[in-house]
């Protein structure tokens, strides 16, 4: 198969979010060294899954090759990406320096897709570190970017990120709402993995909401869609909604074996805001069940990973 042929099949299965089929149909092969697009699909599939080791490989093997080829674009693509697999790890300035060059790459471009993308990204870090009100307002540009696109996952990834920090802020009803029509347009676009990420955050507004049953619901749904398509992190967040739902339910043990399941997945793969989630709840749990000295390390862990990525909003919840 030549190689814009390999790069077009491969995109037929991201679009379709075959992110483990993309991967096993090309993992005989070599590294595509020479063929950037390839490599940079691969990428994409490897970090959908939480593979960060292998993302990284690839999208610095694609960087190198488009900028030896003087494609900007494909460049673009790849430094975003790129930006995401460091934020995954915990590498937040290295994250934000990759996304500010993409961002003034795309606007040199004049890509607003990726105008869009780099901006709803870098709002991430922005309410990481506590600057909340403006990464709302960089959310809501990325939204009405998305809306005039008609890019339904990009809304979908928008609406979500912004039903976290309505979440977070106590305004239940606006997350659900928020929610649900993130659910609604990931229903679209048919990706699991994206479809999953949405429903999880829709069970976290409904544990919220005091909705168990329905949260537990939600979540099991969306275990299913991480085992279809190998979502381990999809997994270590239902692992995360388990065990939160488990402590409302006053039930410690349960939560802290869900907790410790998702904490081992999350360090597995790198993803450390996830770890830190996990061992904060690890730690919630060993209180209850009266085991405080092995509370204290739990939540030593989860504060030194929340310092570390200067993650404020988190560290305020953590015990004194």
């Amino acid at each position: 198969m030549s190689g814009p042929d390999r790069a077009a099949s491969l995109q037929s299965l991201l679009a379709e979010g075959r992110y483990q089929d993309a991967l096993d149909r090309y993992a005989a092969e070599p590294l595509p060294t020479g063929d950037p697009a390839v490599a940079l699909a691969l990428a994409t599939a490897a970090t959908r899954l939480g593979r960060f080791t292998a993302g990284e490989q690839l999208a610095t093997t694609a960087i190198d090759e488009f900028r030896r080829r003087a494609d900007d674009d494909g460049r673009l693509r790849a430094v975003n990406l790129l930006g995401a697999i460091n934020y995954e790890r915990g590498e937040l300035s290295k994250a934000v320096g990759l996304w500010e060059d993409a961002l003034g790459l795309a606007r040199l471009l004049s890509d607003t897709t990726m105008v869009a993308r780099t901006s709803n990204n870098l709002a991430t870090t922005r309410y990481l570190v506590g600057r909340t009100a403006e990464a709302v307002r960089d959310y809501r540009e990325a939204w009405q970017a998305y809306q005039r696109l008609g890019d339904r996952r990009g809304l979908a990834e928008t609406l979500h990120n912004l039903g976290i920090i309505a979440r977070h802020d106590g305004a239940l009803d606006r997350a659900a709402d928020l929610g649900l029509e993130a659910v609604r347009h990931a229903e679209a676009v048919g990706d699991p993995v994206l479809l999953a990420l949405m429903m999880i955050g829709r069970a976290k507004t409904l544990l919220d909401q005091g909705e168990l049953d329905l949260a537990d619901g939600v979540a099991q749904r969306a275990a299913a869609l991480c085992d279809e398509a190998g979502d381990e992190l999809g997994k270590a967040e239902i692992e995360w909604v388990r065990a939160e739902r488990s402590l409302k339910l006053n039930d410690p043990g349960g939560a802290l074996d869900a907790a410790h399941r998702g904490r081992e997945i999350a360090e597995r793969h790198g993803s450390r805001l996830l770890q830190g989630e996990c061992a904060a709840l690890a730690g919630r749990a060993l209180t209850m069940l009266d085991r405080p000295d092995e509370a204290r390390r739990y939540h030593e862990e989860a504060r030194q990973i929340f310092t570390a990525l200067g993650a404020t909003l988190w560290l305020q919840r953590l015990p004194t």
